[in-house]
């Protein structure tokens, strides 16, 4: 277990924070000609608002309207089959018309009752997406209600997000379900965006698992989060990574004692699963540093080292970062040294 920090020497915050200026002037690009829109549309409403008379009706224009999505969506997310099956339409009845279900679809349009600061959020987000890469076509952001089975996924041009999942930290749901603190405390419609960003990048970028261990899942977690802050780059740190600002602090003063333990117990190359679970999943703190440590913290670190490998790159663009497969290049070439 690493000890506790006692006390951090100023000028270690003053490069911390050099550094992450700087980073953010990189980023922080004028978006202000790009008129891109982006708005989360609403397949709950769709959905719950059908009535019994008219779901046959339904299905073909749904296949026409989400189209990989509404398949996922049946077969993955709520588990009633695909809509070709036969007996499809009374399942998909009887998903629309449980008691249950309806409650939790009400209270989630009450949580979401405008989409409007979402909907301006997720806009500023791809219309930096469109900076960063200007050919490219923008995904469809999809909300969908699934009783809580899926909170997120990516098919095609399609990010579909369950906003069951974001009704606030206090929605009574999450504690009937057991639902850990550490958590609820991102279930806040705010962390929509970040997340809906996070993902695309997932689906763009893939994981290199060549040669798996802790090093290369940090360092790709880190290019996943640097994904988002260029995408966000007026966005608080501690927002895009799920961290409370406490704990955000905590990184920082203890960044050096974080990497010396990493080096010292010899991790950074474990291949253990065990060992990569405890230190980028999320948790109440991470395992192998102390209870005031946030969970995944060394997914921070892998974006410090990221960070890093950009200042001594400056001329690369987002893309050539986020093509980088060799992890453990990007580490040398960082001569990350905290």
């Amino acid at each position: 277990m690493m000890r506790p920090v006692q006390c951090v020497m100023v000028f270690l915050i003053c490069i911390s924070i050099l550094g992450a200026g700087c980073q953010r002037d990189l980023l922080d690009v004028d978006v202000s000609g790009i008129d891109a829109v982006v708005q989360l549309e609403r397949f709950d409403r769709a959905l719950f608002d059908l009535d019994q008379d008219s779901i046959n009706g339904a299905i073909g224009p749904f296949y026409t309207t989400y189209g990989d999505f509404f398949d996922i969506y049946n077969v993955h997310v709520i588990n009633i089959g695909q809509a070709s099956a036969r007996r499809y339409p009374s399942f998909l009845s009887m998903f629309i018309n449980d008691p249950t279900n309806r409650k939790v679809f009400d209270y989630t349009n009450k949580v979401f009752t405008s989409m409007e600061e979402i909907n301006g959020q997720l806009t500023d987000g791809f219309r930096h997406y469109l900076y960063h890469y200007p050919d490219s076509v923008l995904p469809r952001v999809v909300g969908y209600v699934s009783r809580f089975n899926q909170g997120l996924f990516t098919v095609d041009h399609f990010v579909g997000v369950g906003l069951d999942q974001y009704l606030g930290a206090d929605c009574s749901y999450y504690g009937l379900m057991g639902t850990p603190q550490y958590i609820t405390r991102n279930k806040v419609p705010e962390r929509i965006p970040v997340d809906v960003m996070y993902a695309w990048a997932t689906q763009i970028y893939p994981y290199n698992d060549s040669l798996d261990n802790l090093l290369a899942r940090m360092i790709y977690q880190g290019m996943l989060v640097y994904f988002v802050d260029a995408m966000y780059p007026g966005m608080e740190e501690h927002l895009k990574m799920g961290f409370s600002e406490d704990q955000m602090k905590w990184c920082y003063n203890n960044e050096e004692q974080m990497w010396t333990h990493l080096v010292e117990e010899k991790l950074l190359f474990s291949s253990d699963p065990l060992v990569i679970r405890k230190l980028i999943e999320d948790a109440p703190n991470t395992r192998y540093y102390t209870v005031e440590s946030p969970g995944r913290a060394a997914v921070w670190q892998g974006r410090q080292i990221v960070k890093t490998y950009i200042e001594r790159n400056s001329k690369l663009t987002v893309h050539q970062v986020m093509s980088e497969r060799n992890y453990q290049e990007i580490l040398r070439q960082s001569h990350y040294n905290p």
